[in-house]
């Protein structure tokens, strides 16, 4: 299925918790930090349904290993990417972070999809 919201706005959305545990001057590395984590899950949850397993999702918590919050974390996002977004089966591909010359902290992505395993539904 197709969701007729951006990309972008959505994953923006599903890491909300993890981007407001930055400090309020955060900066554009420490975004990119944050939205990496973020990517990565929704991304690996998202190739997992399109494979009908859970081995991305198995990768992505050995990769952080014993690290009790950032453990505790992820597995937030992936629960939450299983309930909230689980019809969502987009992965995204390109993503940046920017800062405007005014300071404004800007982030953006693209959205990319197995066309074959995604049931288009009905309107064209």
């Amino acid at each position: 299925m197709f969701p007729n919201t951006k990309i972008s706005v959505t994953i923006a959305t599903f890491g909300k918790a993890l981007v407001n545990q930055l400090p309020p001057d955060f900066t554009k590395e420490e975004l990119e930090e944050v939205m990496s984590v973020v990517i990565t899950v929704w991304n690996a949850v998202t190739f997992d349904a399109w494979e009908q397993t859970n081995k991305q999702e198995k990768e992505v918590l050995a990769a952080i290993g014993n690290e009790r919050q950032a453990l505790l974390e992820v597995k937030r996002l992936i629960k939450r990417k299983k309930t909230k977004y689980a019809h969502d089966l987009r992965a995204v591909g390109k993503r940046w972070v920017r800062e405007e010359p005014d300071g404004e902290i800007i982030f953006g992505c693209e959205a990319s999809a197995d066309i074959e395993k995604i049931k288009l539904s009905g309107k064209h």
